[in-house]
């Protein structure tokens, strides 16, 4: 959340790296700009990990296996301060299709 998007703190391949993450980072911009930096990092991890798990639908077999019900996809959290774990689904459907 903190690292400037700008290019003026170059780390070479983390600043790639984290660039997976900036998907996350305006969603919760958006979402919750009145709160405070901690909870918005807080926010950016789980939404990193949902951004991840929409990624590996990039993946044809990830994507036949959630259609086919043989996979599902979980996400999960550790806050380490409560010691508390979460965990989540990812819930995919398909629409009928409809004429126009």
């Amino acid at each position: 959340m903190s690292l400037p998007q700008d290019g003026s703190e170059s780390t070479e391949f983390i600043e790639n790296w984290v660039k997976i993450g900036l998907p996350a980072k305006a969603k919760v911009l958006t979402e919750h700009p009145n709160i405070s930096f901690e909870e918005q990092c807080k926010y950016c991890e789980k939404e990193a990990v949902n951004v991840s798990l929409a990624n590996l639908l990039t993946y044809p077999f990830v994507r036949d296996g959630l259609v086919n019900k043989k996979l599902a996809l979980k996400g999960g959290y550790y806050d380490f301060i409560k010691g508390e774990f979460k965990l989540w689904g990812l819930h995919f459907g398909l629409s009928h299709p409809c004429s126009i």
